[in-house]
């Protein structure tokens, strides 16, 4: 028996790459490194690592095209399937890790080998890459298929040809973003998601232990978090959430005290079921979870829509959800930032208020709405949507002005975005030009909960995430909203996603829970 351990790294990641001019690697990089070659048991440890996809050395249309994208994820799942192939016995212990994309890949990568396992030890690359490729195409992207539909005669399996089994599946904030991801608009209309809708986002009944840290702090919208679909339902599967965003958790940043975080969890939960490192690395590992907590809706991506991700309420009950480097952060929050996630659930009576300023896209409440309570809304104040003023239920009033003329062509061409919504099926879709929420009124006070609108797998595998349960917060002044799917409250004045900078003022909301 041994163990083969396959790391598959992230999007546009490498063991070389480098955060200004000081080596970055990802917690990919680091687990493999830190493996042993055997434990003190005598079981040797073969290991396998991958460049991330737009991280290899394979020129600059295949870096952007890969990481932009996710092209190439099939070779990578497809190289590494290949390694297994050639390498496994029975009885060995399967370890698989991955962060980001390469998340993704390792998750695809398990999928496929519920399907089985072809035998490659003794067969020249000349035969085993074909036969690699049509599992792949055959009977990993075919539903349902079985071995017998696709593989030739004297074609060698393992596990009787049935499933391979996982030992251990650790992944770092899996993101899919295969294909075009939804919020690039028109181009998603020629995105074939055929390719990418095949890849399943449960945990097979082969997988033994799973663990999947999350970013809690990511709001890039082509980065949400791919869950496991079925991890409640699983015999070992957990998922917590990180301080942090994507590269916080996975790895990636110079400054890296709270992704190491994330990586000792990872090497702590695999070796609690077999993997052994070398003898004293831990040590080397410094972790901090008051470090350095980046921004990563900047450059291009801040030209992107963002999506602030869908935590459960951040409170003691529920702190078993939560790595204890989350929760320490929350208790002592470090002085360069704003207090980290507090959390308020209001009792029957009792309101808050907040500030909601008209140049923010997500004003932060800090409420968090619990599914079965009921609450109403009020505000006061008046903002400015450039020149024109109004209150909370937005610029639709009686004063004609030359702002309500352009908005209300504009408006013109949102019915045209509802029809290109029906027709790509993209419930992201937001033309320029056009609000942000299409039904509701202009400038009126949005609510958005930040509940994936209770969809329990709320990612496509092109990495495109459900919006957000968004509600006109005017029409519950008296009549109660009640809440059905729960989450945190944010708030924003309802314009076009790229003119919120010629906004002014604030109105203050009024948050109050009647039942």
């Amino acid at each position: 028996m041994k163990r083969l351990v396959v790391c598959c790294d992230g999007t546009w990641n490498n063991p070389e790459q480098e955060d200004n001019g000081i080596a970055s690697p990802t917690n990919v990089v680091k687990i493999y490194n830190a493996l042993a070659d055997q434990g003190a048991d005598g079981v040797r440890q073969l290991k396998y690592y991958h460049p991330g996809v737009g991280g290899e050395d394979t020129g600059l249309l295949d870096s952007i095209m890969g990481g932009a994208i996710g092209m190439g994820i099939t070779r990578h799942i497809c190289s590494a399937y290949h390694w297994l192939g050639s390498n496994y016995e029975e009885n060995d212990e399967i370890y698989l890790f991955g962060f980001s994309r390469g998340a993704f890949t390792a998750r695809s990568l398990g999928g496929m080998l519920s399907r089985g396992l072809l035998d490659l030890r003794h067969v020249s690359p000349d035969h085993s890459w074909p036969r690699v490729k049509k599992a792949y195409e055959q009977g990993y992207r075919i539903e349902k298929a079985t071995l017998d539909s696709w593989a030739e005669s004297g074609w060698e399996f393992f596990n009787q040809r049935g499933k391979t089994p996982i030992h251990f599946i650790g992944v770092w904030d899996t993101v899919g973003a295969l294909g075009v991801p939804d919020d690039l608009e028109i181009f998603n209309f020629f995105d074939d998601k055929e390719k990418w809708q095949f890849h399943d986002t449960s945990l097979g009944d082969n997988v033994k232990h799973a663990r999947h840290a999350m970013a809690m702090d990511e709001v890039r919208s082509c980065f949400s978090v791919t869950r496991w679909a079925n991890a409640a339902r699983h015999a070992d599967a957990l998922e917590l959430w990180f301080p942090g965003v994507h590269s916080d958790v996975g790895g990636g940043y110079a400054d890296c005290a709270l992704a190491n975080g994330a990586l000792q969890w990872m090497m702590e939960e695999s070796a609690r079921f077999g993997l052994v490192f070398r003898d004293g690395i831990e040590a080397t590992i410094k972790a901090d979870p008051l470090g350095v907590l980046h921004n990563s809706y900047r450059g291009a991506f801040a030209k992107l829509r963002s999506r602030p991700r869908n935590i459960i309420a951040m409170i003691p009950e529920n702190h078993h959800c939560f790595h204890a480097s989350a929760i320490k952060r929350q208790q002592i929050s470090p002085v360069e930032h704003p207090a980290y996630h507090p959390t308020r659930i209001l009792e029957v009576g009792e309101s808050a208020t907040i500030d909601v300023f008209a140049d923010t896209r997500w004003n932060k409440t800090h409420v968090y709405l619990p599914q079965g309570h009921q609450f109403t809304f009020s505000a006061t104040g008046k903002w400015q949507d450039s020149k024109d003023s109004c209150d909370w239920k937005g610029t639709e009033n009686d004063e004609l002005t030359v702002g309500d003329v352009i908005r209300a062509t504009f408006s013109f061409l949102g019915k045209f975005e509802n029809i290109f919504r029906k027709l790509t099926k993209n419930q992201s879709t937001d033309f320029l030009g056009t609000k942000r929420v299409e039904q509701l009124k202009w400038f009126t006070l949005v609510g958005a909960i930040t509940n994936d609108v209770g969809v329990n797998n709320a990612v496509e595998n092109d990495g495109s995430a459900v919006p957000h349960q968004y509600v006109s917060l005017a029409a519950h002044e008296t009549e109660p909203l009640q809440i059905n799917s729960p989450g945190y409250l944010y708030a924003f004045a309802n314009d076009v996603w790229s003119l919120y900078g010629n906004n002014r003022g604030s109105v203050q909301l009024s948050i109050k829970r009647v039942a």
